[in-house]
């Protein structure tokens, strides 16, 4: 069973690492995304969000790929990974992650909101279950 994640377990602020809670909300949050939003037209993977949110409070940059002679080279970015994201950074993110999906519109995105899944709903503070029995 997973443990329950609280808004104050990964509404944390400092320079100290994201934490484990922080890490998994912000897993929780990326996969509903995945499965929801389409990031304008694209389908993005769990980990495809991550890299986009954490690259963004990262302040990744865009570099061209190493061109093998196999087409196109492409992009890459450079930064860093999410697990080296502070505290505050992890708590951005996830703000960020939530705001994405309960507000696509605001991102130019072709989607309904999010449908978060329990885990972060809980995450947020709300019971699950009321939302169930609203429906």
């Amino acid at each position: 069973m997973t443990e329950k994640i609280g808004r104050s377990d990964w509404d944390l602020r400092g320079e100290g690492r994201m934490t484990d809670a922080q890490r998994r909300m912000l897993n929780a949050v990326c996969g509903d995304l995945s499965s929801q939003i389409k990031w304008h037209g694209q389908r993005l993977s769990k980990d495809d969000f991550r890299h986009l949110i954490s690259g963004t409070m990262l302040g990744w940059r865009m570099m061209p790929a190493i061109d093998r002679g196999e087409g196109a080279a492409g992009f890459i970015m450079l930064g860093g990974s999410s697990l080296s994201m502070t505290r505050s950074q992890a708590a951005d993110a996830i703000t960020q992650a939530l705001h994405i999906g309960d507000h696509p519109d605001e991102y130019s995105l072709k989607s309904a909101p999010a449908q978060w899944c329990d885990a972060v709903l809980l995450g947020q503070g709300f019971n699950p279950r009321d939302f169930r029995d609203a429906a």
